[in-house]
């Protein structure tokens, strides 16, 4: 399917996508996208498979690193100081609580505060 099919016909493949479809998008007739389901896309399966299989861990890494002009083990060394970085990415700062005043009366049900109906 072309882009401009593919834009013009999107909700219909992506109820075809969500059926199990795979539907590739080309562009000047070469393949450009795949749309799958997120479950095939995330299949613990899959991704067990490859890190069990060394020889095919290896060359997806080798493709990824071709892919960016590095050398694997360039690509390594990219993929360990991204991983270190998330690591250190994930503290937040502390919440700053301010109180605020507001006019007099004012006040709030406990579903507008909490969100819910109470207990």
């Amino acid at each position: 399917m072309t882009i401009s099919e593919a834009r013009a016909a999107l909700p219909d493949v992506v109820n075809r996508v969500a059926e199990g479809e795979e539907v590739t998008i080309t562009r000047h007739g070469r393949a450009t996208a795949v749309m799958v389901r997120p479950d095939i896309v995330w299949s613990e399966q899959w991704t067990d498979q490859i890190l069990r299989d060394d020889a095919r861990l290896i060359a997806v890494l080798r493709e990824r690193a071709k892919m960016h002009g590095l050398t694997l083990a360039q690509e390594l060394d990219a993929i360990l100081k991204t991983a270190d970085e998330e690591g250190q990415s994930t503290q937040r700062p502390a919440i700053q609580l301010t109180t605020v005043r507001t006019a007099q009366g004012s006040t709030w049900p406990r579903g507008e505060i909490y969100g819910d109906e109470g207990r």
